[in-house]
């Protein structure tokens, strides 16, 4: 029986694991097997029964979906998880020990619609663009409706259920590189330099992909502390100004990847938080040359060309590409009306 659970929680071990108890803290991330099995008597009146075969087996995560997560859960204590008693069964156990934790219905009405989450990422990655979005509920838990009959059974008639646990590691909060979900902000806002930092090395080695990843990690981190933030406001505005070097470096990424409109749109974000920016306004010429939008990329040098004079040179051989171009494609349409009339008479 847990400490202070009385008759809620039972636990019996069924295999031993090694060591001592691990420390569990804000932070600790436990990683574990589990496997639910849901009576098929009457638990109020006759108990849990001993028999496996007394048992339906309705969640595991070795098994993917429909049946099961897929892979072991990563539980991060402290972070508000939708089951705590979870918790409160791993904090009794070793690494590697298997118990049974024989829990009251009580405990466990957030477990089916945790439980059909995690199915759904499953599924996801199973079936890519299957799109399985979820949404939380306010009204009871009797209106609720779930994918699969047998958590549809639990929201209907909540039950004591059996639960198998096999804690396989423990980590500390320094052990390894949290989730960025699990960041506070100002962890978070820290992490935003040092995934910029990252990048800028993956950039100057030509790892192109690796940088971007980093740089779109970032931004979308940016973007989460932005919303903690009144739009105007002075924290606001500082928050937002990280974005314009993040987008600079994408942009270098897209062009040197051949991705040119996705080049155009990261120098875009720039230019609407600083117009004048040099850098955005050549990349973003470059990019829509690439595309043969001309015109949009003449106004862009020719921005260039007022606001920074001494690179007249580098400018000017833009133009002299672009007029080129333009002529190539003046030769192209009179050849192509040639052949189109050849033989009209």
């Amino acid at each position: 029986m847990l400490p202070s659970e009385r008759i809620k929680t039972f636990k019996k071990v069924l295999n031993a694991g090694r060591g001592k108890i691990p420390e569990f803290r804000v932070g600790t991330k436990a990683v574990f097997h589990y496997e639910t099995l849901k009576p098929l008597v009457n638990v109020n009146e006759e108990g849990f029964p001993d028999s496996r075969d007394s048992y339906k087996s309705i969640d595991n995560t070795r098994k993917p979906y429909p049946d099961g997560y897929g892979k072991p859960l990563e539980l991060v204590f402290g972070k508000k998880f939708q089951l705590p008693i979870f918790e409160r069964c791993l904090e009794t156990m070793l690494i590697d020990e298997i118990s049974q934790f024989d829990i009251a219905a009580s405990e466990l009405y957030p477990y089916p619609s945790v439980s059909q989450k995690l199915r759904n990422i499953s599924k996801d990655a199973m079936q890519p663009g299957s799109q399985s979005y979820h949404h939380a509920h306010c009204a009871a838990t009797s209106d609720l409706t779930m994918e699969y009959e047998a958590l549809n059974d639990l929201i209907k008639n909540p039950q004591p259920l059996r639960f198998i646990f096999h804690l396989l590691i423990v980590l500390q909060p320094e052990d390894y590189e949290p989730d960025s979900w699990q960041l506070e902000p100002d962890e978070k806002l820290a992490s935003v330099a040092k995934l910029k930092e990252s990048g800028n090395e993956y950039l100057q080695k030509g790892d192109y992909m690796n940088a971007s990843l980093r740089y779109k990690e970032a931004l979308s981190r940016v973007d989460t502390l932005l919303l903690r933030e009144k739009p105007g406001d002075p924290e606001w505005i500082d928050l937002d100004k990280q974005n314009i070097p993040l987008f600079l470096n994408l942009s270098l990424c897209y062009l040197n990847w051949k991705q040119y409109y996705e080049a155009i749109d990261a120098a875009t974000e720039v230019l609407k938080r600083d117009k004048l920016n040099e850098k955005a306004l050549y990349r973003r010429a470059k990019g829509r040359i690439a595309v043969w939008d001309l015109e949009k990329a003449v106004d862009d040098l020719k921005i260039l060309q007022q606001q920074y004079p001494d690179n007249v040179n580098l400018v000017k051989a833009e133009l002299e590409r672009i007029q080129s171009l333009r002529k190539e494609r003046e030769e192209s349409a009179k050849n192509t009306y040639k052949h189109m009339f050849k033989n009209i008479y």
